[in-house]
C-alpha cells in the first residue's frame, strides 16, 4: 500500500521537489500543502496527482486535518517571507505539536545550526531552525533532520546572489567567503534523496543528513561559469562577510553572518551520504553546463 506523505512548502523549491520526486513513485502518495490551491504551480501537482490542501503554519487549527492519516510529513519552513525569526520558529513548533498529535510516523524536517549556541553570533534563518530542531528532539519526535547547504539555483533565483555586471563587461559573484570553499548542491535533485529517506525511514530516523553534491571556492565557480557561459568571463568578489552584512539590504546582515559562519566553522556536509541517497546528484560543472540558457537568460 503506497504511503501517504504531507508536503510543506510544495509550491517551493524544497517542498517542490520532493513532492515531484515522490509523485514519480508509486510507493507514495502525496498530500501537497499550499495557501493557494488556484497557483499554477498547486495545480500541476494536482494534474500529478496530488492531493492539494489549503492549510498555514500560521493557523494551527488547519494542521491537524492536514496530517490526518499520514504515514510521513516533509516540513520546511521559509524565514526569508517575512524575516521574522520568532515567527518561523513558532510555525516550526505548531506543525511538530501537529505531527506529534496526529501520530505521524516519521518527519523529515529542513533544519539548520543553531549559529548562535555554536558561534555566539546570531544568525537569525540558521537560529529559528536549530530552534525548531531542538524543540522536535524535545517532543521525541520519529525525525530526520536533513540540511541543505547553497543551492546552485541561487545565482539565477536570488537577486542579491546573482551575478552582477561590472562596467567592464564581466560579472562579479558576490559571495564574501574570502578564498573558502562553499558546500552546494542543486536543489532539485534533493527531492529524490528525501524520497529515499522516506522509503528507508526505519534506517534514516534520528540522524541528521547534511546535503553536499560539490564543494568549492566561489573563484571556482567563477571559472566553471567562465568555461560554459564564454565569452561572458566571471570572477569571485574580494568583499568581506562583514561589509556585505553592512550593505544594508533587508536581509544583508543574515546572509553576511551565513558566509562568515561557513567560512570559520566546519559543517558537517556528507557527499558520501548525500550520494547514497540520490547517486545522480550533480557536481556544480555538470549542472552548469545543463542549464546554460536558464543562466543566459537570467544575467541578459
Amino acid at each position: 500500500m503506497a504511503k501517504l506523505i504531507t508536503v510543506f512548502g510544495a509550491t517551493g523549491s524544497q517542498g517542490g521537489s520532493v513532492a515531484n520526486a515522490l509523485l514519480e513513485d508509486q510507493d507514495f502518495k502525496v498530500r501537497a500543502v499550499t495557501r493557494n490551491a488556484s497557483s499554477d504551480k498547486a495545480k500541476a501537482l494536482q494534474e500529478k496527482g496530488a492531493e492539494v490542501v489549503v492549510a498555514s503554519m500560521d493557523d494551527p487549527s488547519t494542521l491537524g486535518p492536514a496530517l490526518q492519516g499520514v504515514h510521513g510529513v516533509f516540513v520546511v519552513t521559509n524565514y526569508w517571507e517575512h524575516l521574522d525569526e520568532e515567527r518561523e520558529v513558532k510555525q516550526g513548533k505548531a506543525v511538530a505539536d501537529a505531527a506529534r498529535a496526529a501520530g505521524v510516523l516519521h518527519v523529515v524536517f529542513s533544519g539548520l545550526e543553531n549559529v548562535q549556541k555554536i558561534a555566539g553570533f546570531p544568525l537569525p534563518h540558521f537560529d529559528a531552525k536549530g530552534r525548531i530542531e531542538e524543540y522536535m528532539t524535545s517532543l521525541d519526535l520519529p525525525v530526520t533532520f536533513v540540511r541543505y547547504p547553497f543551492y546552485y539555483e541561487n545565482y539565477i533565483n536570488f537577486i542579491k546572489l546573482k551575478p552582477q555586471k561590472q562596467e567592464d563587461g564581466t560579472y562579479v559573484l558576490g559571495i564574501p567567503m574570502e578564498g573558502a570553499a562553499m558546500d552546494s548542491v542543486s536543489v532539485a535533485d534533493m527531492g529524490p534523496a528525501v524520497r529515499e529517506i522516506f522509503k528507508n525511514w526505519a534506517e534514516w530516523v534520528r540522524r541528521t543528513v547534511g546535503f553536499t553534491a560539490d564543494k568549492l571556492t566561489i573563484q571556482q565557480h567563477a571559472d566553471i561559469l567562465s568555461k560554459h557561459l564564454a565569452p561572458k568571463v566571471f570572477k569571485a568578489t574580494d568583499m568581506t562577510a562583514d561589509a556585505f552584512a553592512q550593505l544594508g539590504f533587508p536581509g544583508a546582515d543574515d546572509l553576511g553572518n551565513t558566509f562568515k559562519f561557513k567560512r570559520l566553522h566546519n559543517l558537517v556536509r556528507s557527499l558520501d551520504l548525500t550520494r547514497q541517497l540520490n547517486p545522480a546528484a550533480k557536481t556544480f560543472d555538470t549542472w552548469v553546463g545543463e542549464n546554460k540558457d536558464v543562466l543566459q537568460n537570467a544575467l541578459d
